[in-house]
This record gives structure tokens, sequence and C-alpha cells, in this order.
């Protein structure tokens, strides 16, 4: 197989883990979240039997901040290329590090935002978790480790 077929079919691989792990954070927020709580929600059918899922937030409450990270980072090197996974998974990392961190701003400060895409809103009504930052730097951390391991492998022939 040629390199450039290789090439295209690692995309494809990391593309499809991309694009599956952010059905996987569909699925959690379904189940988990009210069904108010992201706009996306409003678009999907309730649960049929008016099941109550929400001990999956307890438990699993840092899972959409890893998921966020490490699709987005992966989809990122997608687009930009295989040189940018270190700066791919950075960015992604450190947005959603620092939207995490905003929850924990004072309210008197919250209210000075900009009203934008109602992330006051968003910042209000959001709850701080170190939990959630430890997700963001995993989340980078495993995008960057399954993308570098495929440089590394094309490097040595």
């Amino acid at each position: 197989m040629d390199e450039f077929r290789l090439w295209k079919l690692e995309i494809s691989h990391i593309t499809v883990t991309a694009l599956m792990t952010l059905l996987l954070g569909v699925i959690y927020y379904w189940l988990a979240r009210s069904h108010n709580s992201a706009a996306f929600l409003s678009l999907l059918p309730a649960l049929p039997l008016k099941l109550n899922f929400l001990f999956l937030s307890s438990w699993l409450g840092w899972l959409p901040s890893f998921i966020h990270v490490f699709a987005f980072s992966l989809l990122t090197y997608v687009v930009l290329g295989h040189r940018h996974i270190l700066f791919a998974s950075i960015l992604w990392g450190t947005i959603n590090g620092m939207f995490e961190m905003a929850q924990a701003l004072p309210v008197k400060i919250i209210q000075q935002l900009p009203e934008f895409l109602n992330i006051r809103s968003y910042f209000a009504h959001g709850v701080f978790d170190p939990l959630d930052l430890g997700a963001c730097f995993i989340g980078a951390w495993a995008a960057w480790m399954i993308c570098h391991k495929r440089t590394l492998r094309d490097a040595k022939g």
C-alpha cells in the first residue's frame, strides 16, 4: 500500500474515532442531563420510559470535558495536518480548561461579561470541578498520544 493510501486510512480512523467519541458525548448528555441544559438536546426525543439516569452525572460528570478536548483535538489534527497535533491538543485543552475555570468566577465578574452565545448563563449556572480540569488534561494527552504514535510509526518507515 502506498504512503498516501496509508495516511488516508489513518486519517479516516482518527476521524471515525473523534466522531464516535462525540456520539458517546451526545448519548451521555441525553441520558444524564436535563432536556434544556444544552441547545441540541431539545432536538432529541425525550427518553421513552422516563428513566432517571442522573446518577451518571454524579459518577461521570467529568466525561464531557474529556470528550470535548479529545474529539476536537483529533478533528483539528485532521483538518490542520499531522504536524499540528501538539497545537491542537494544547488549544482544546486550554479552551476547555478556561471555560471550566470561568465557572468558578464570582457572580459580580460573570455579570460584567458580554452576553454572547449565552456564555454569561453558562458560567453562572456551571459548577467548577477540578476533575473536569483533569479530564481536559487527559483528553489532550490521549489525543496527542494517538496521533504522536502514528507520527513516530511513519517516521520509522
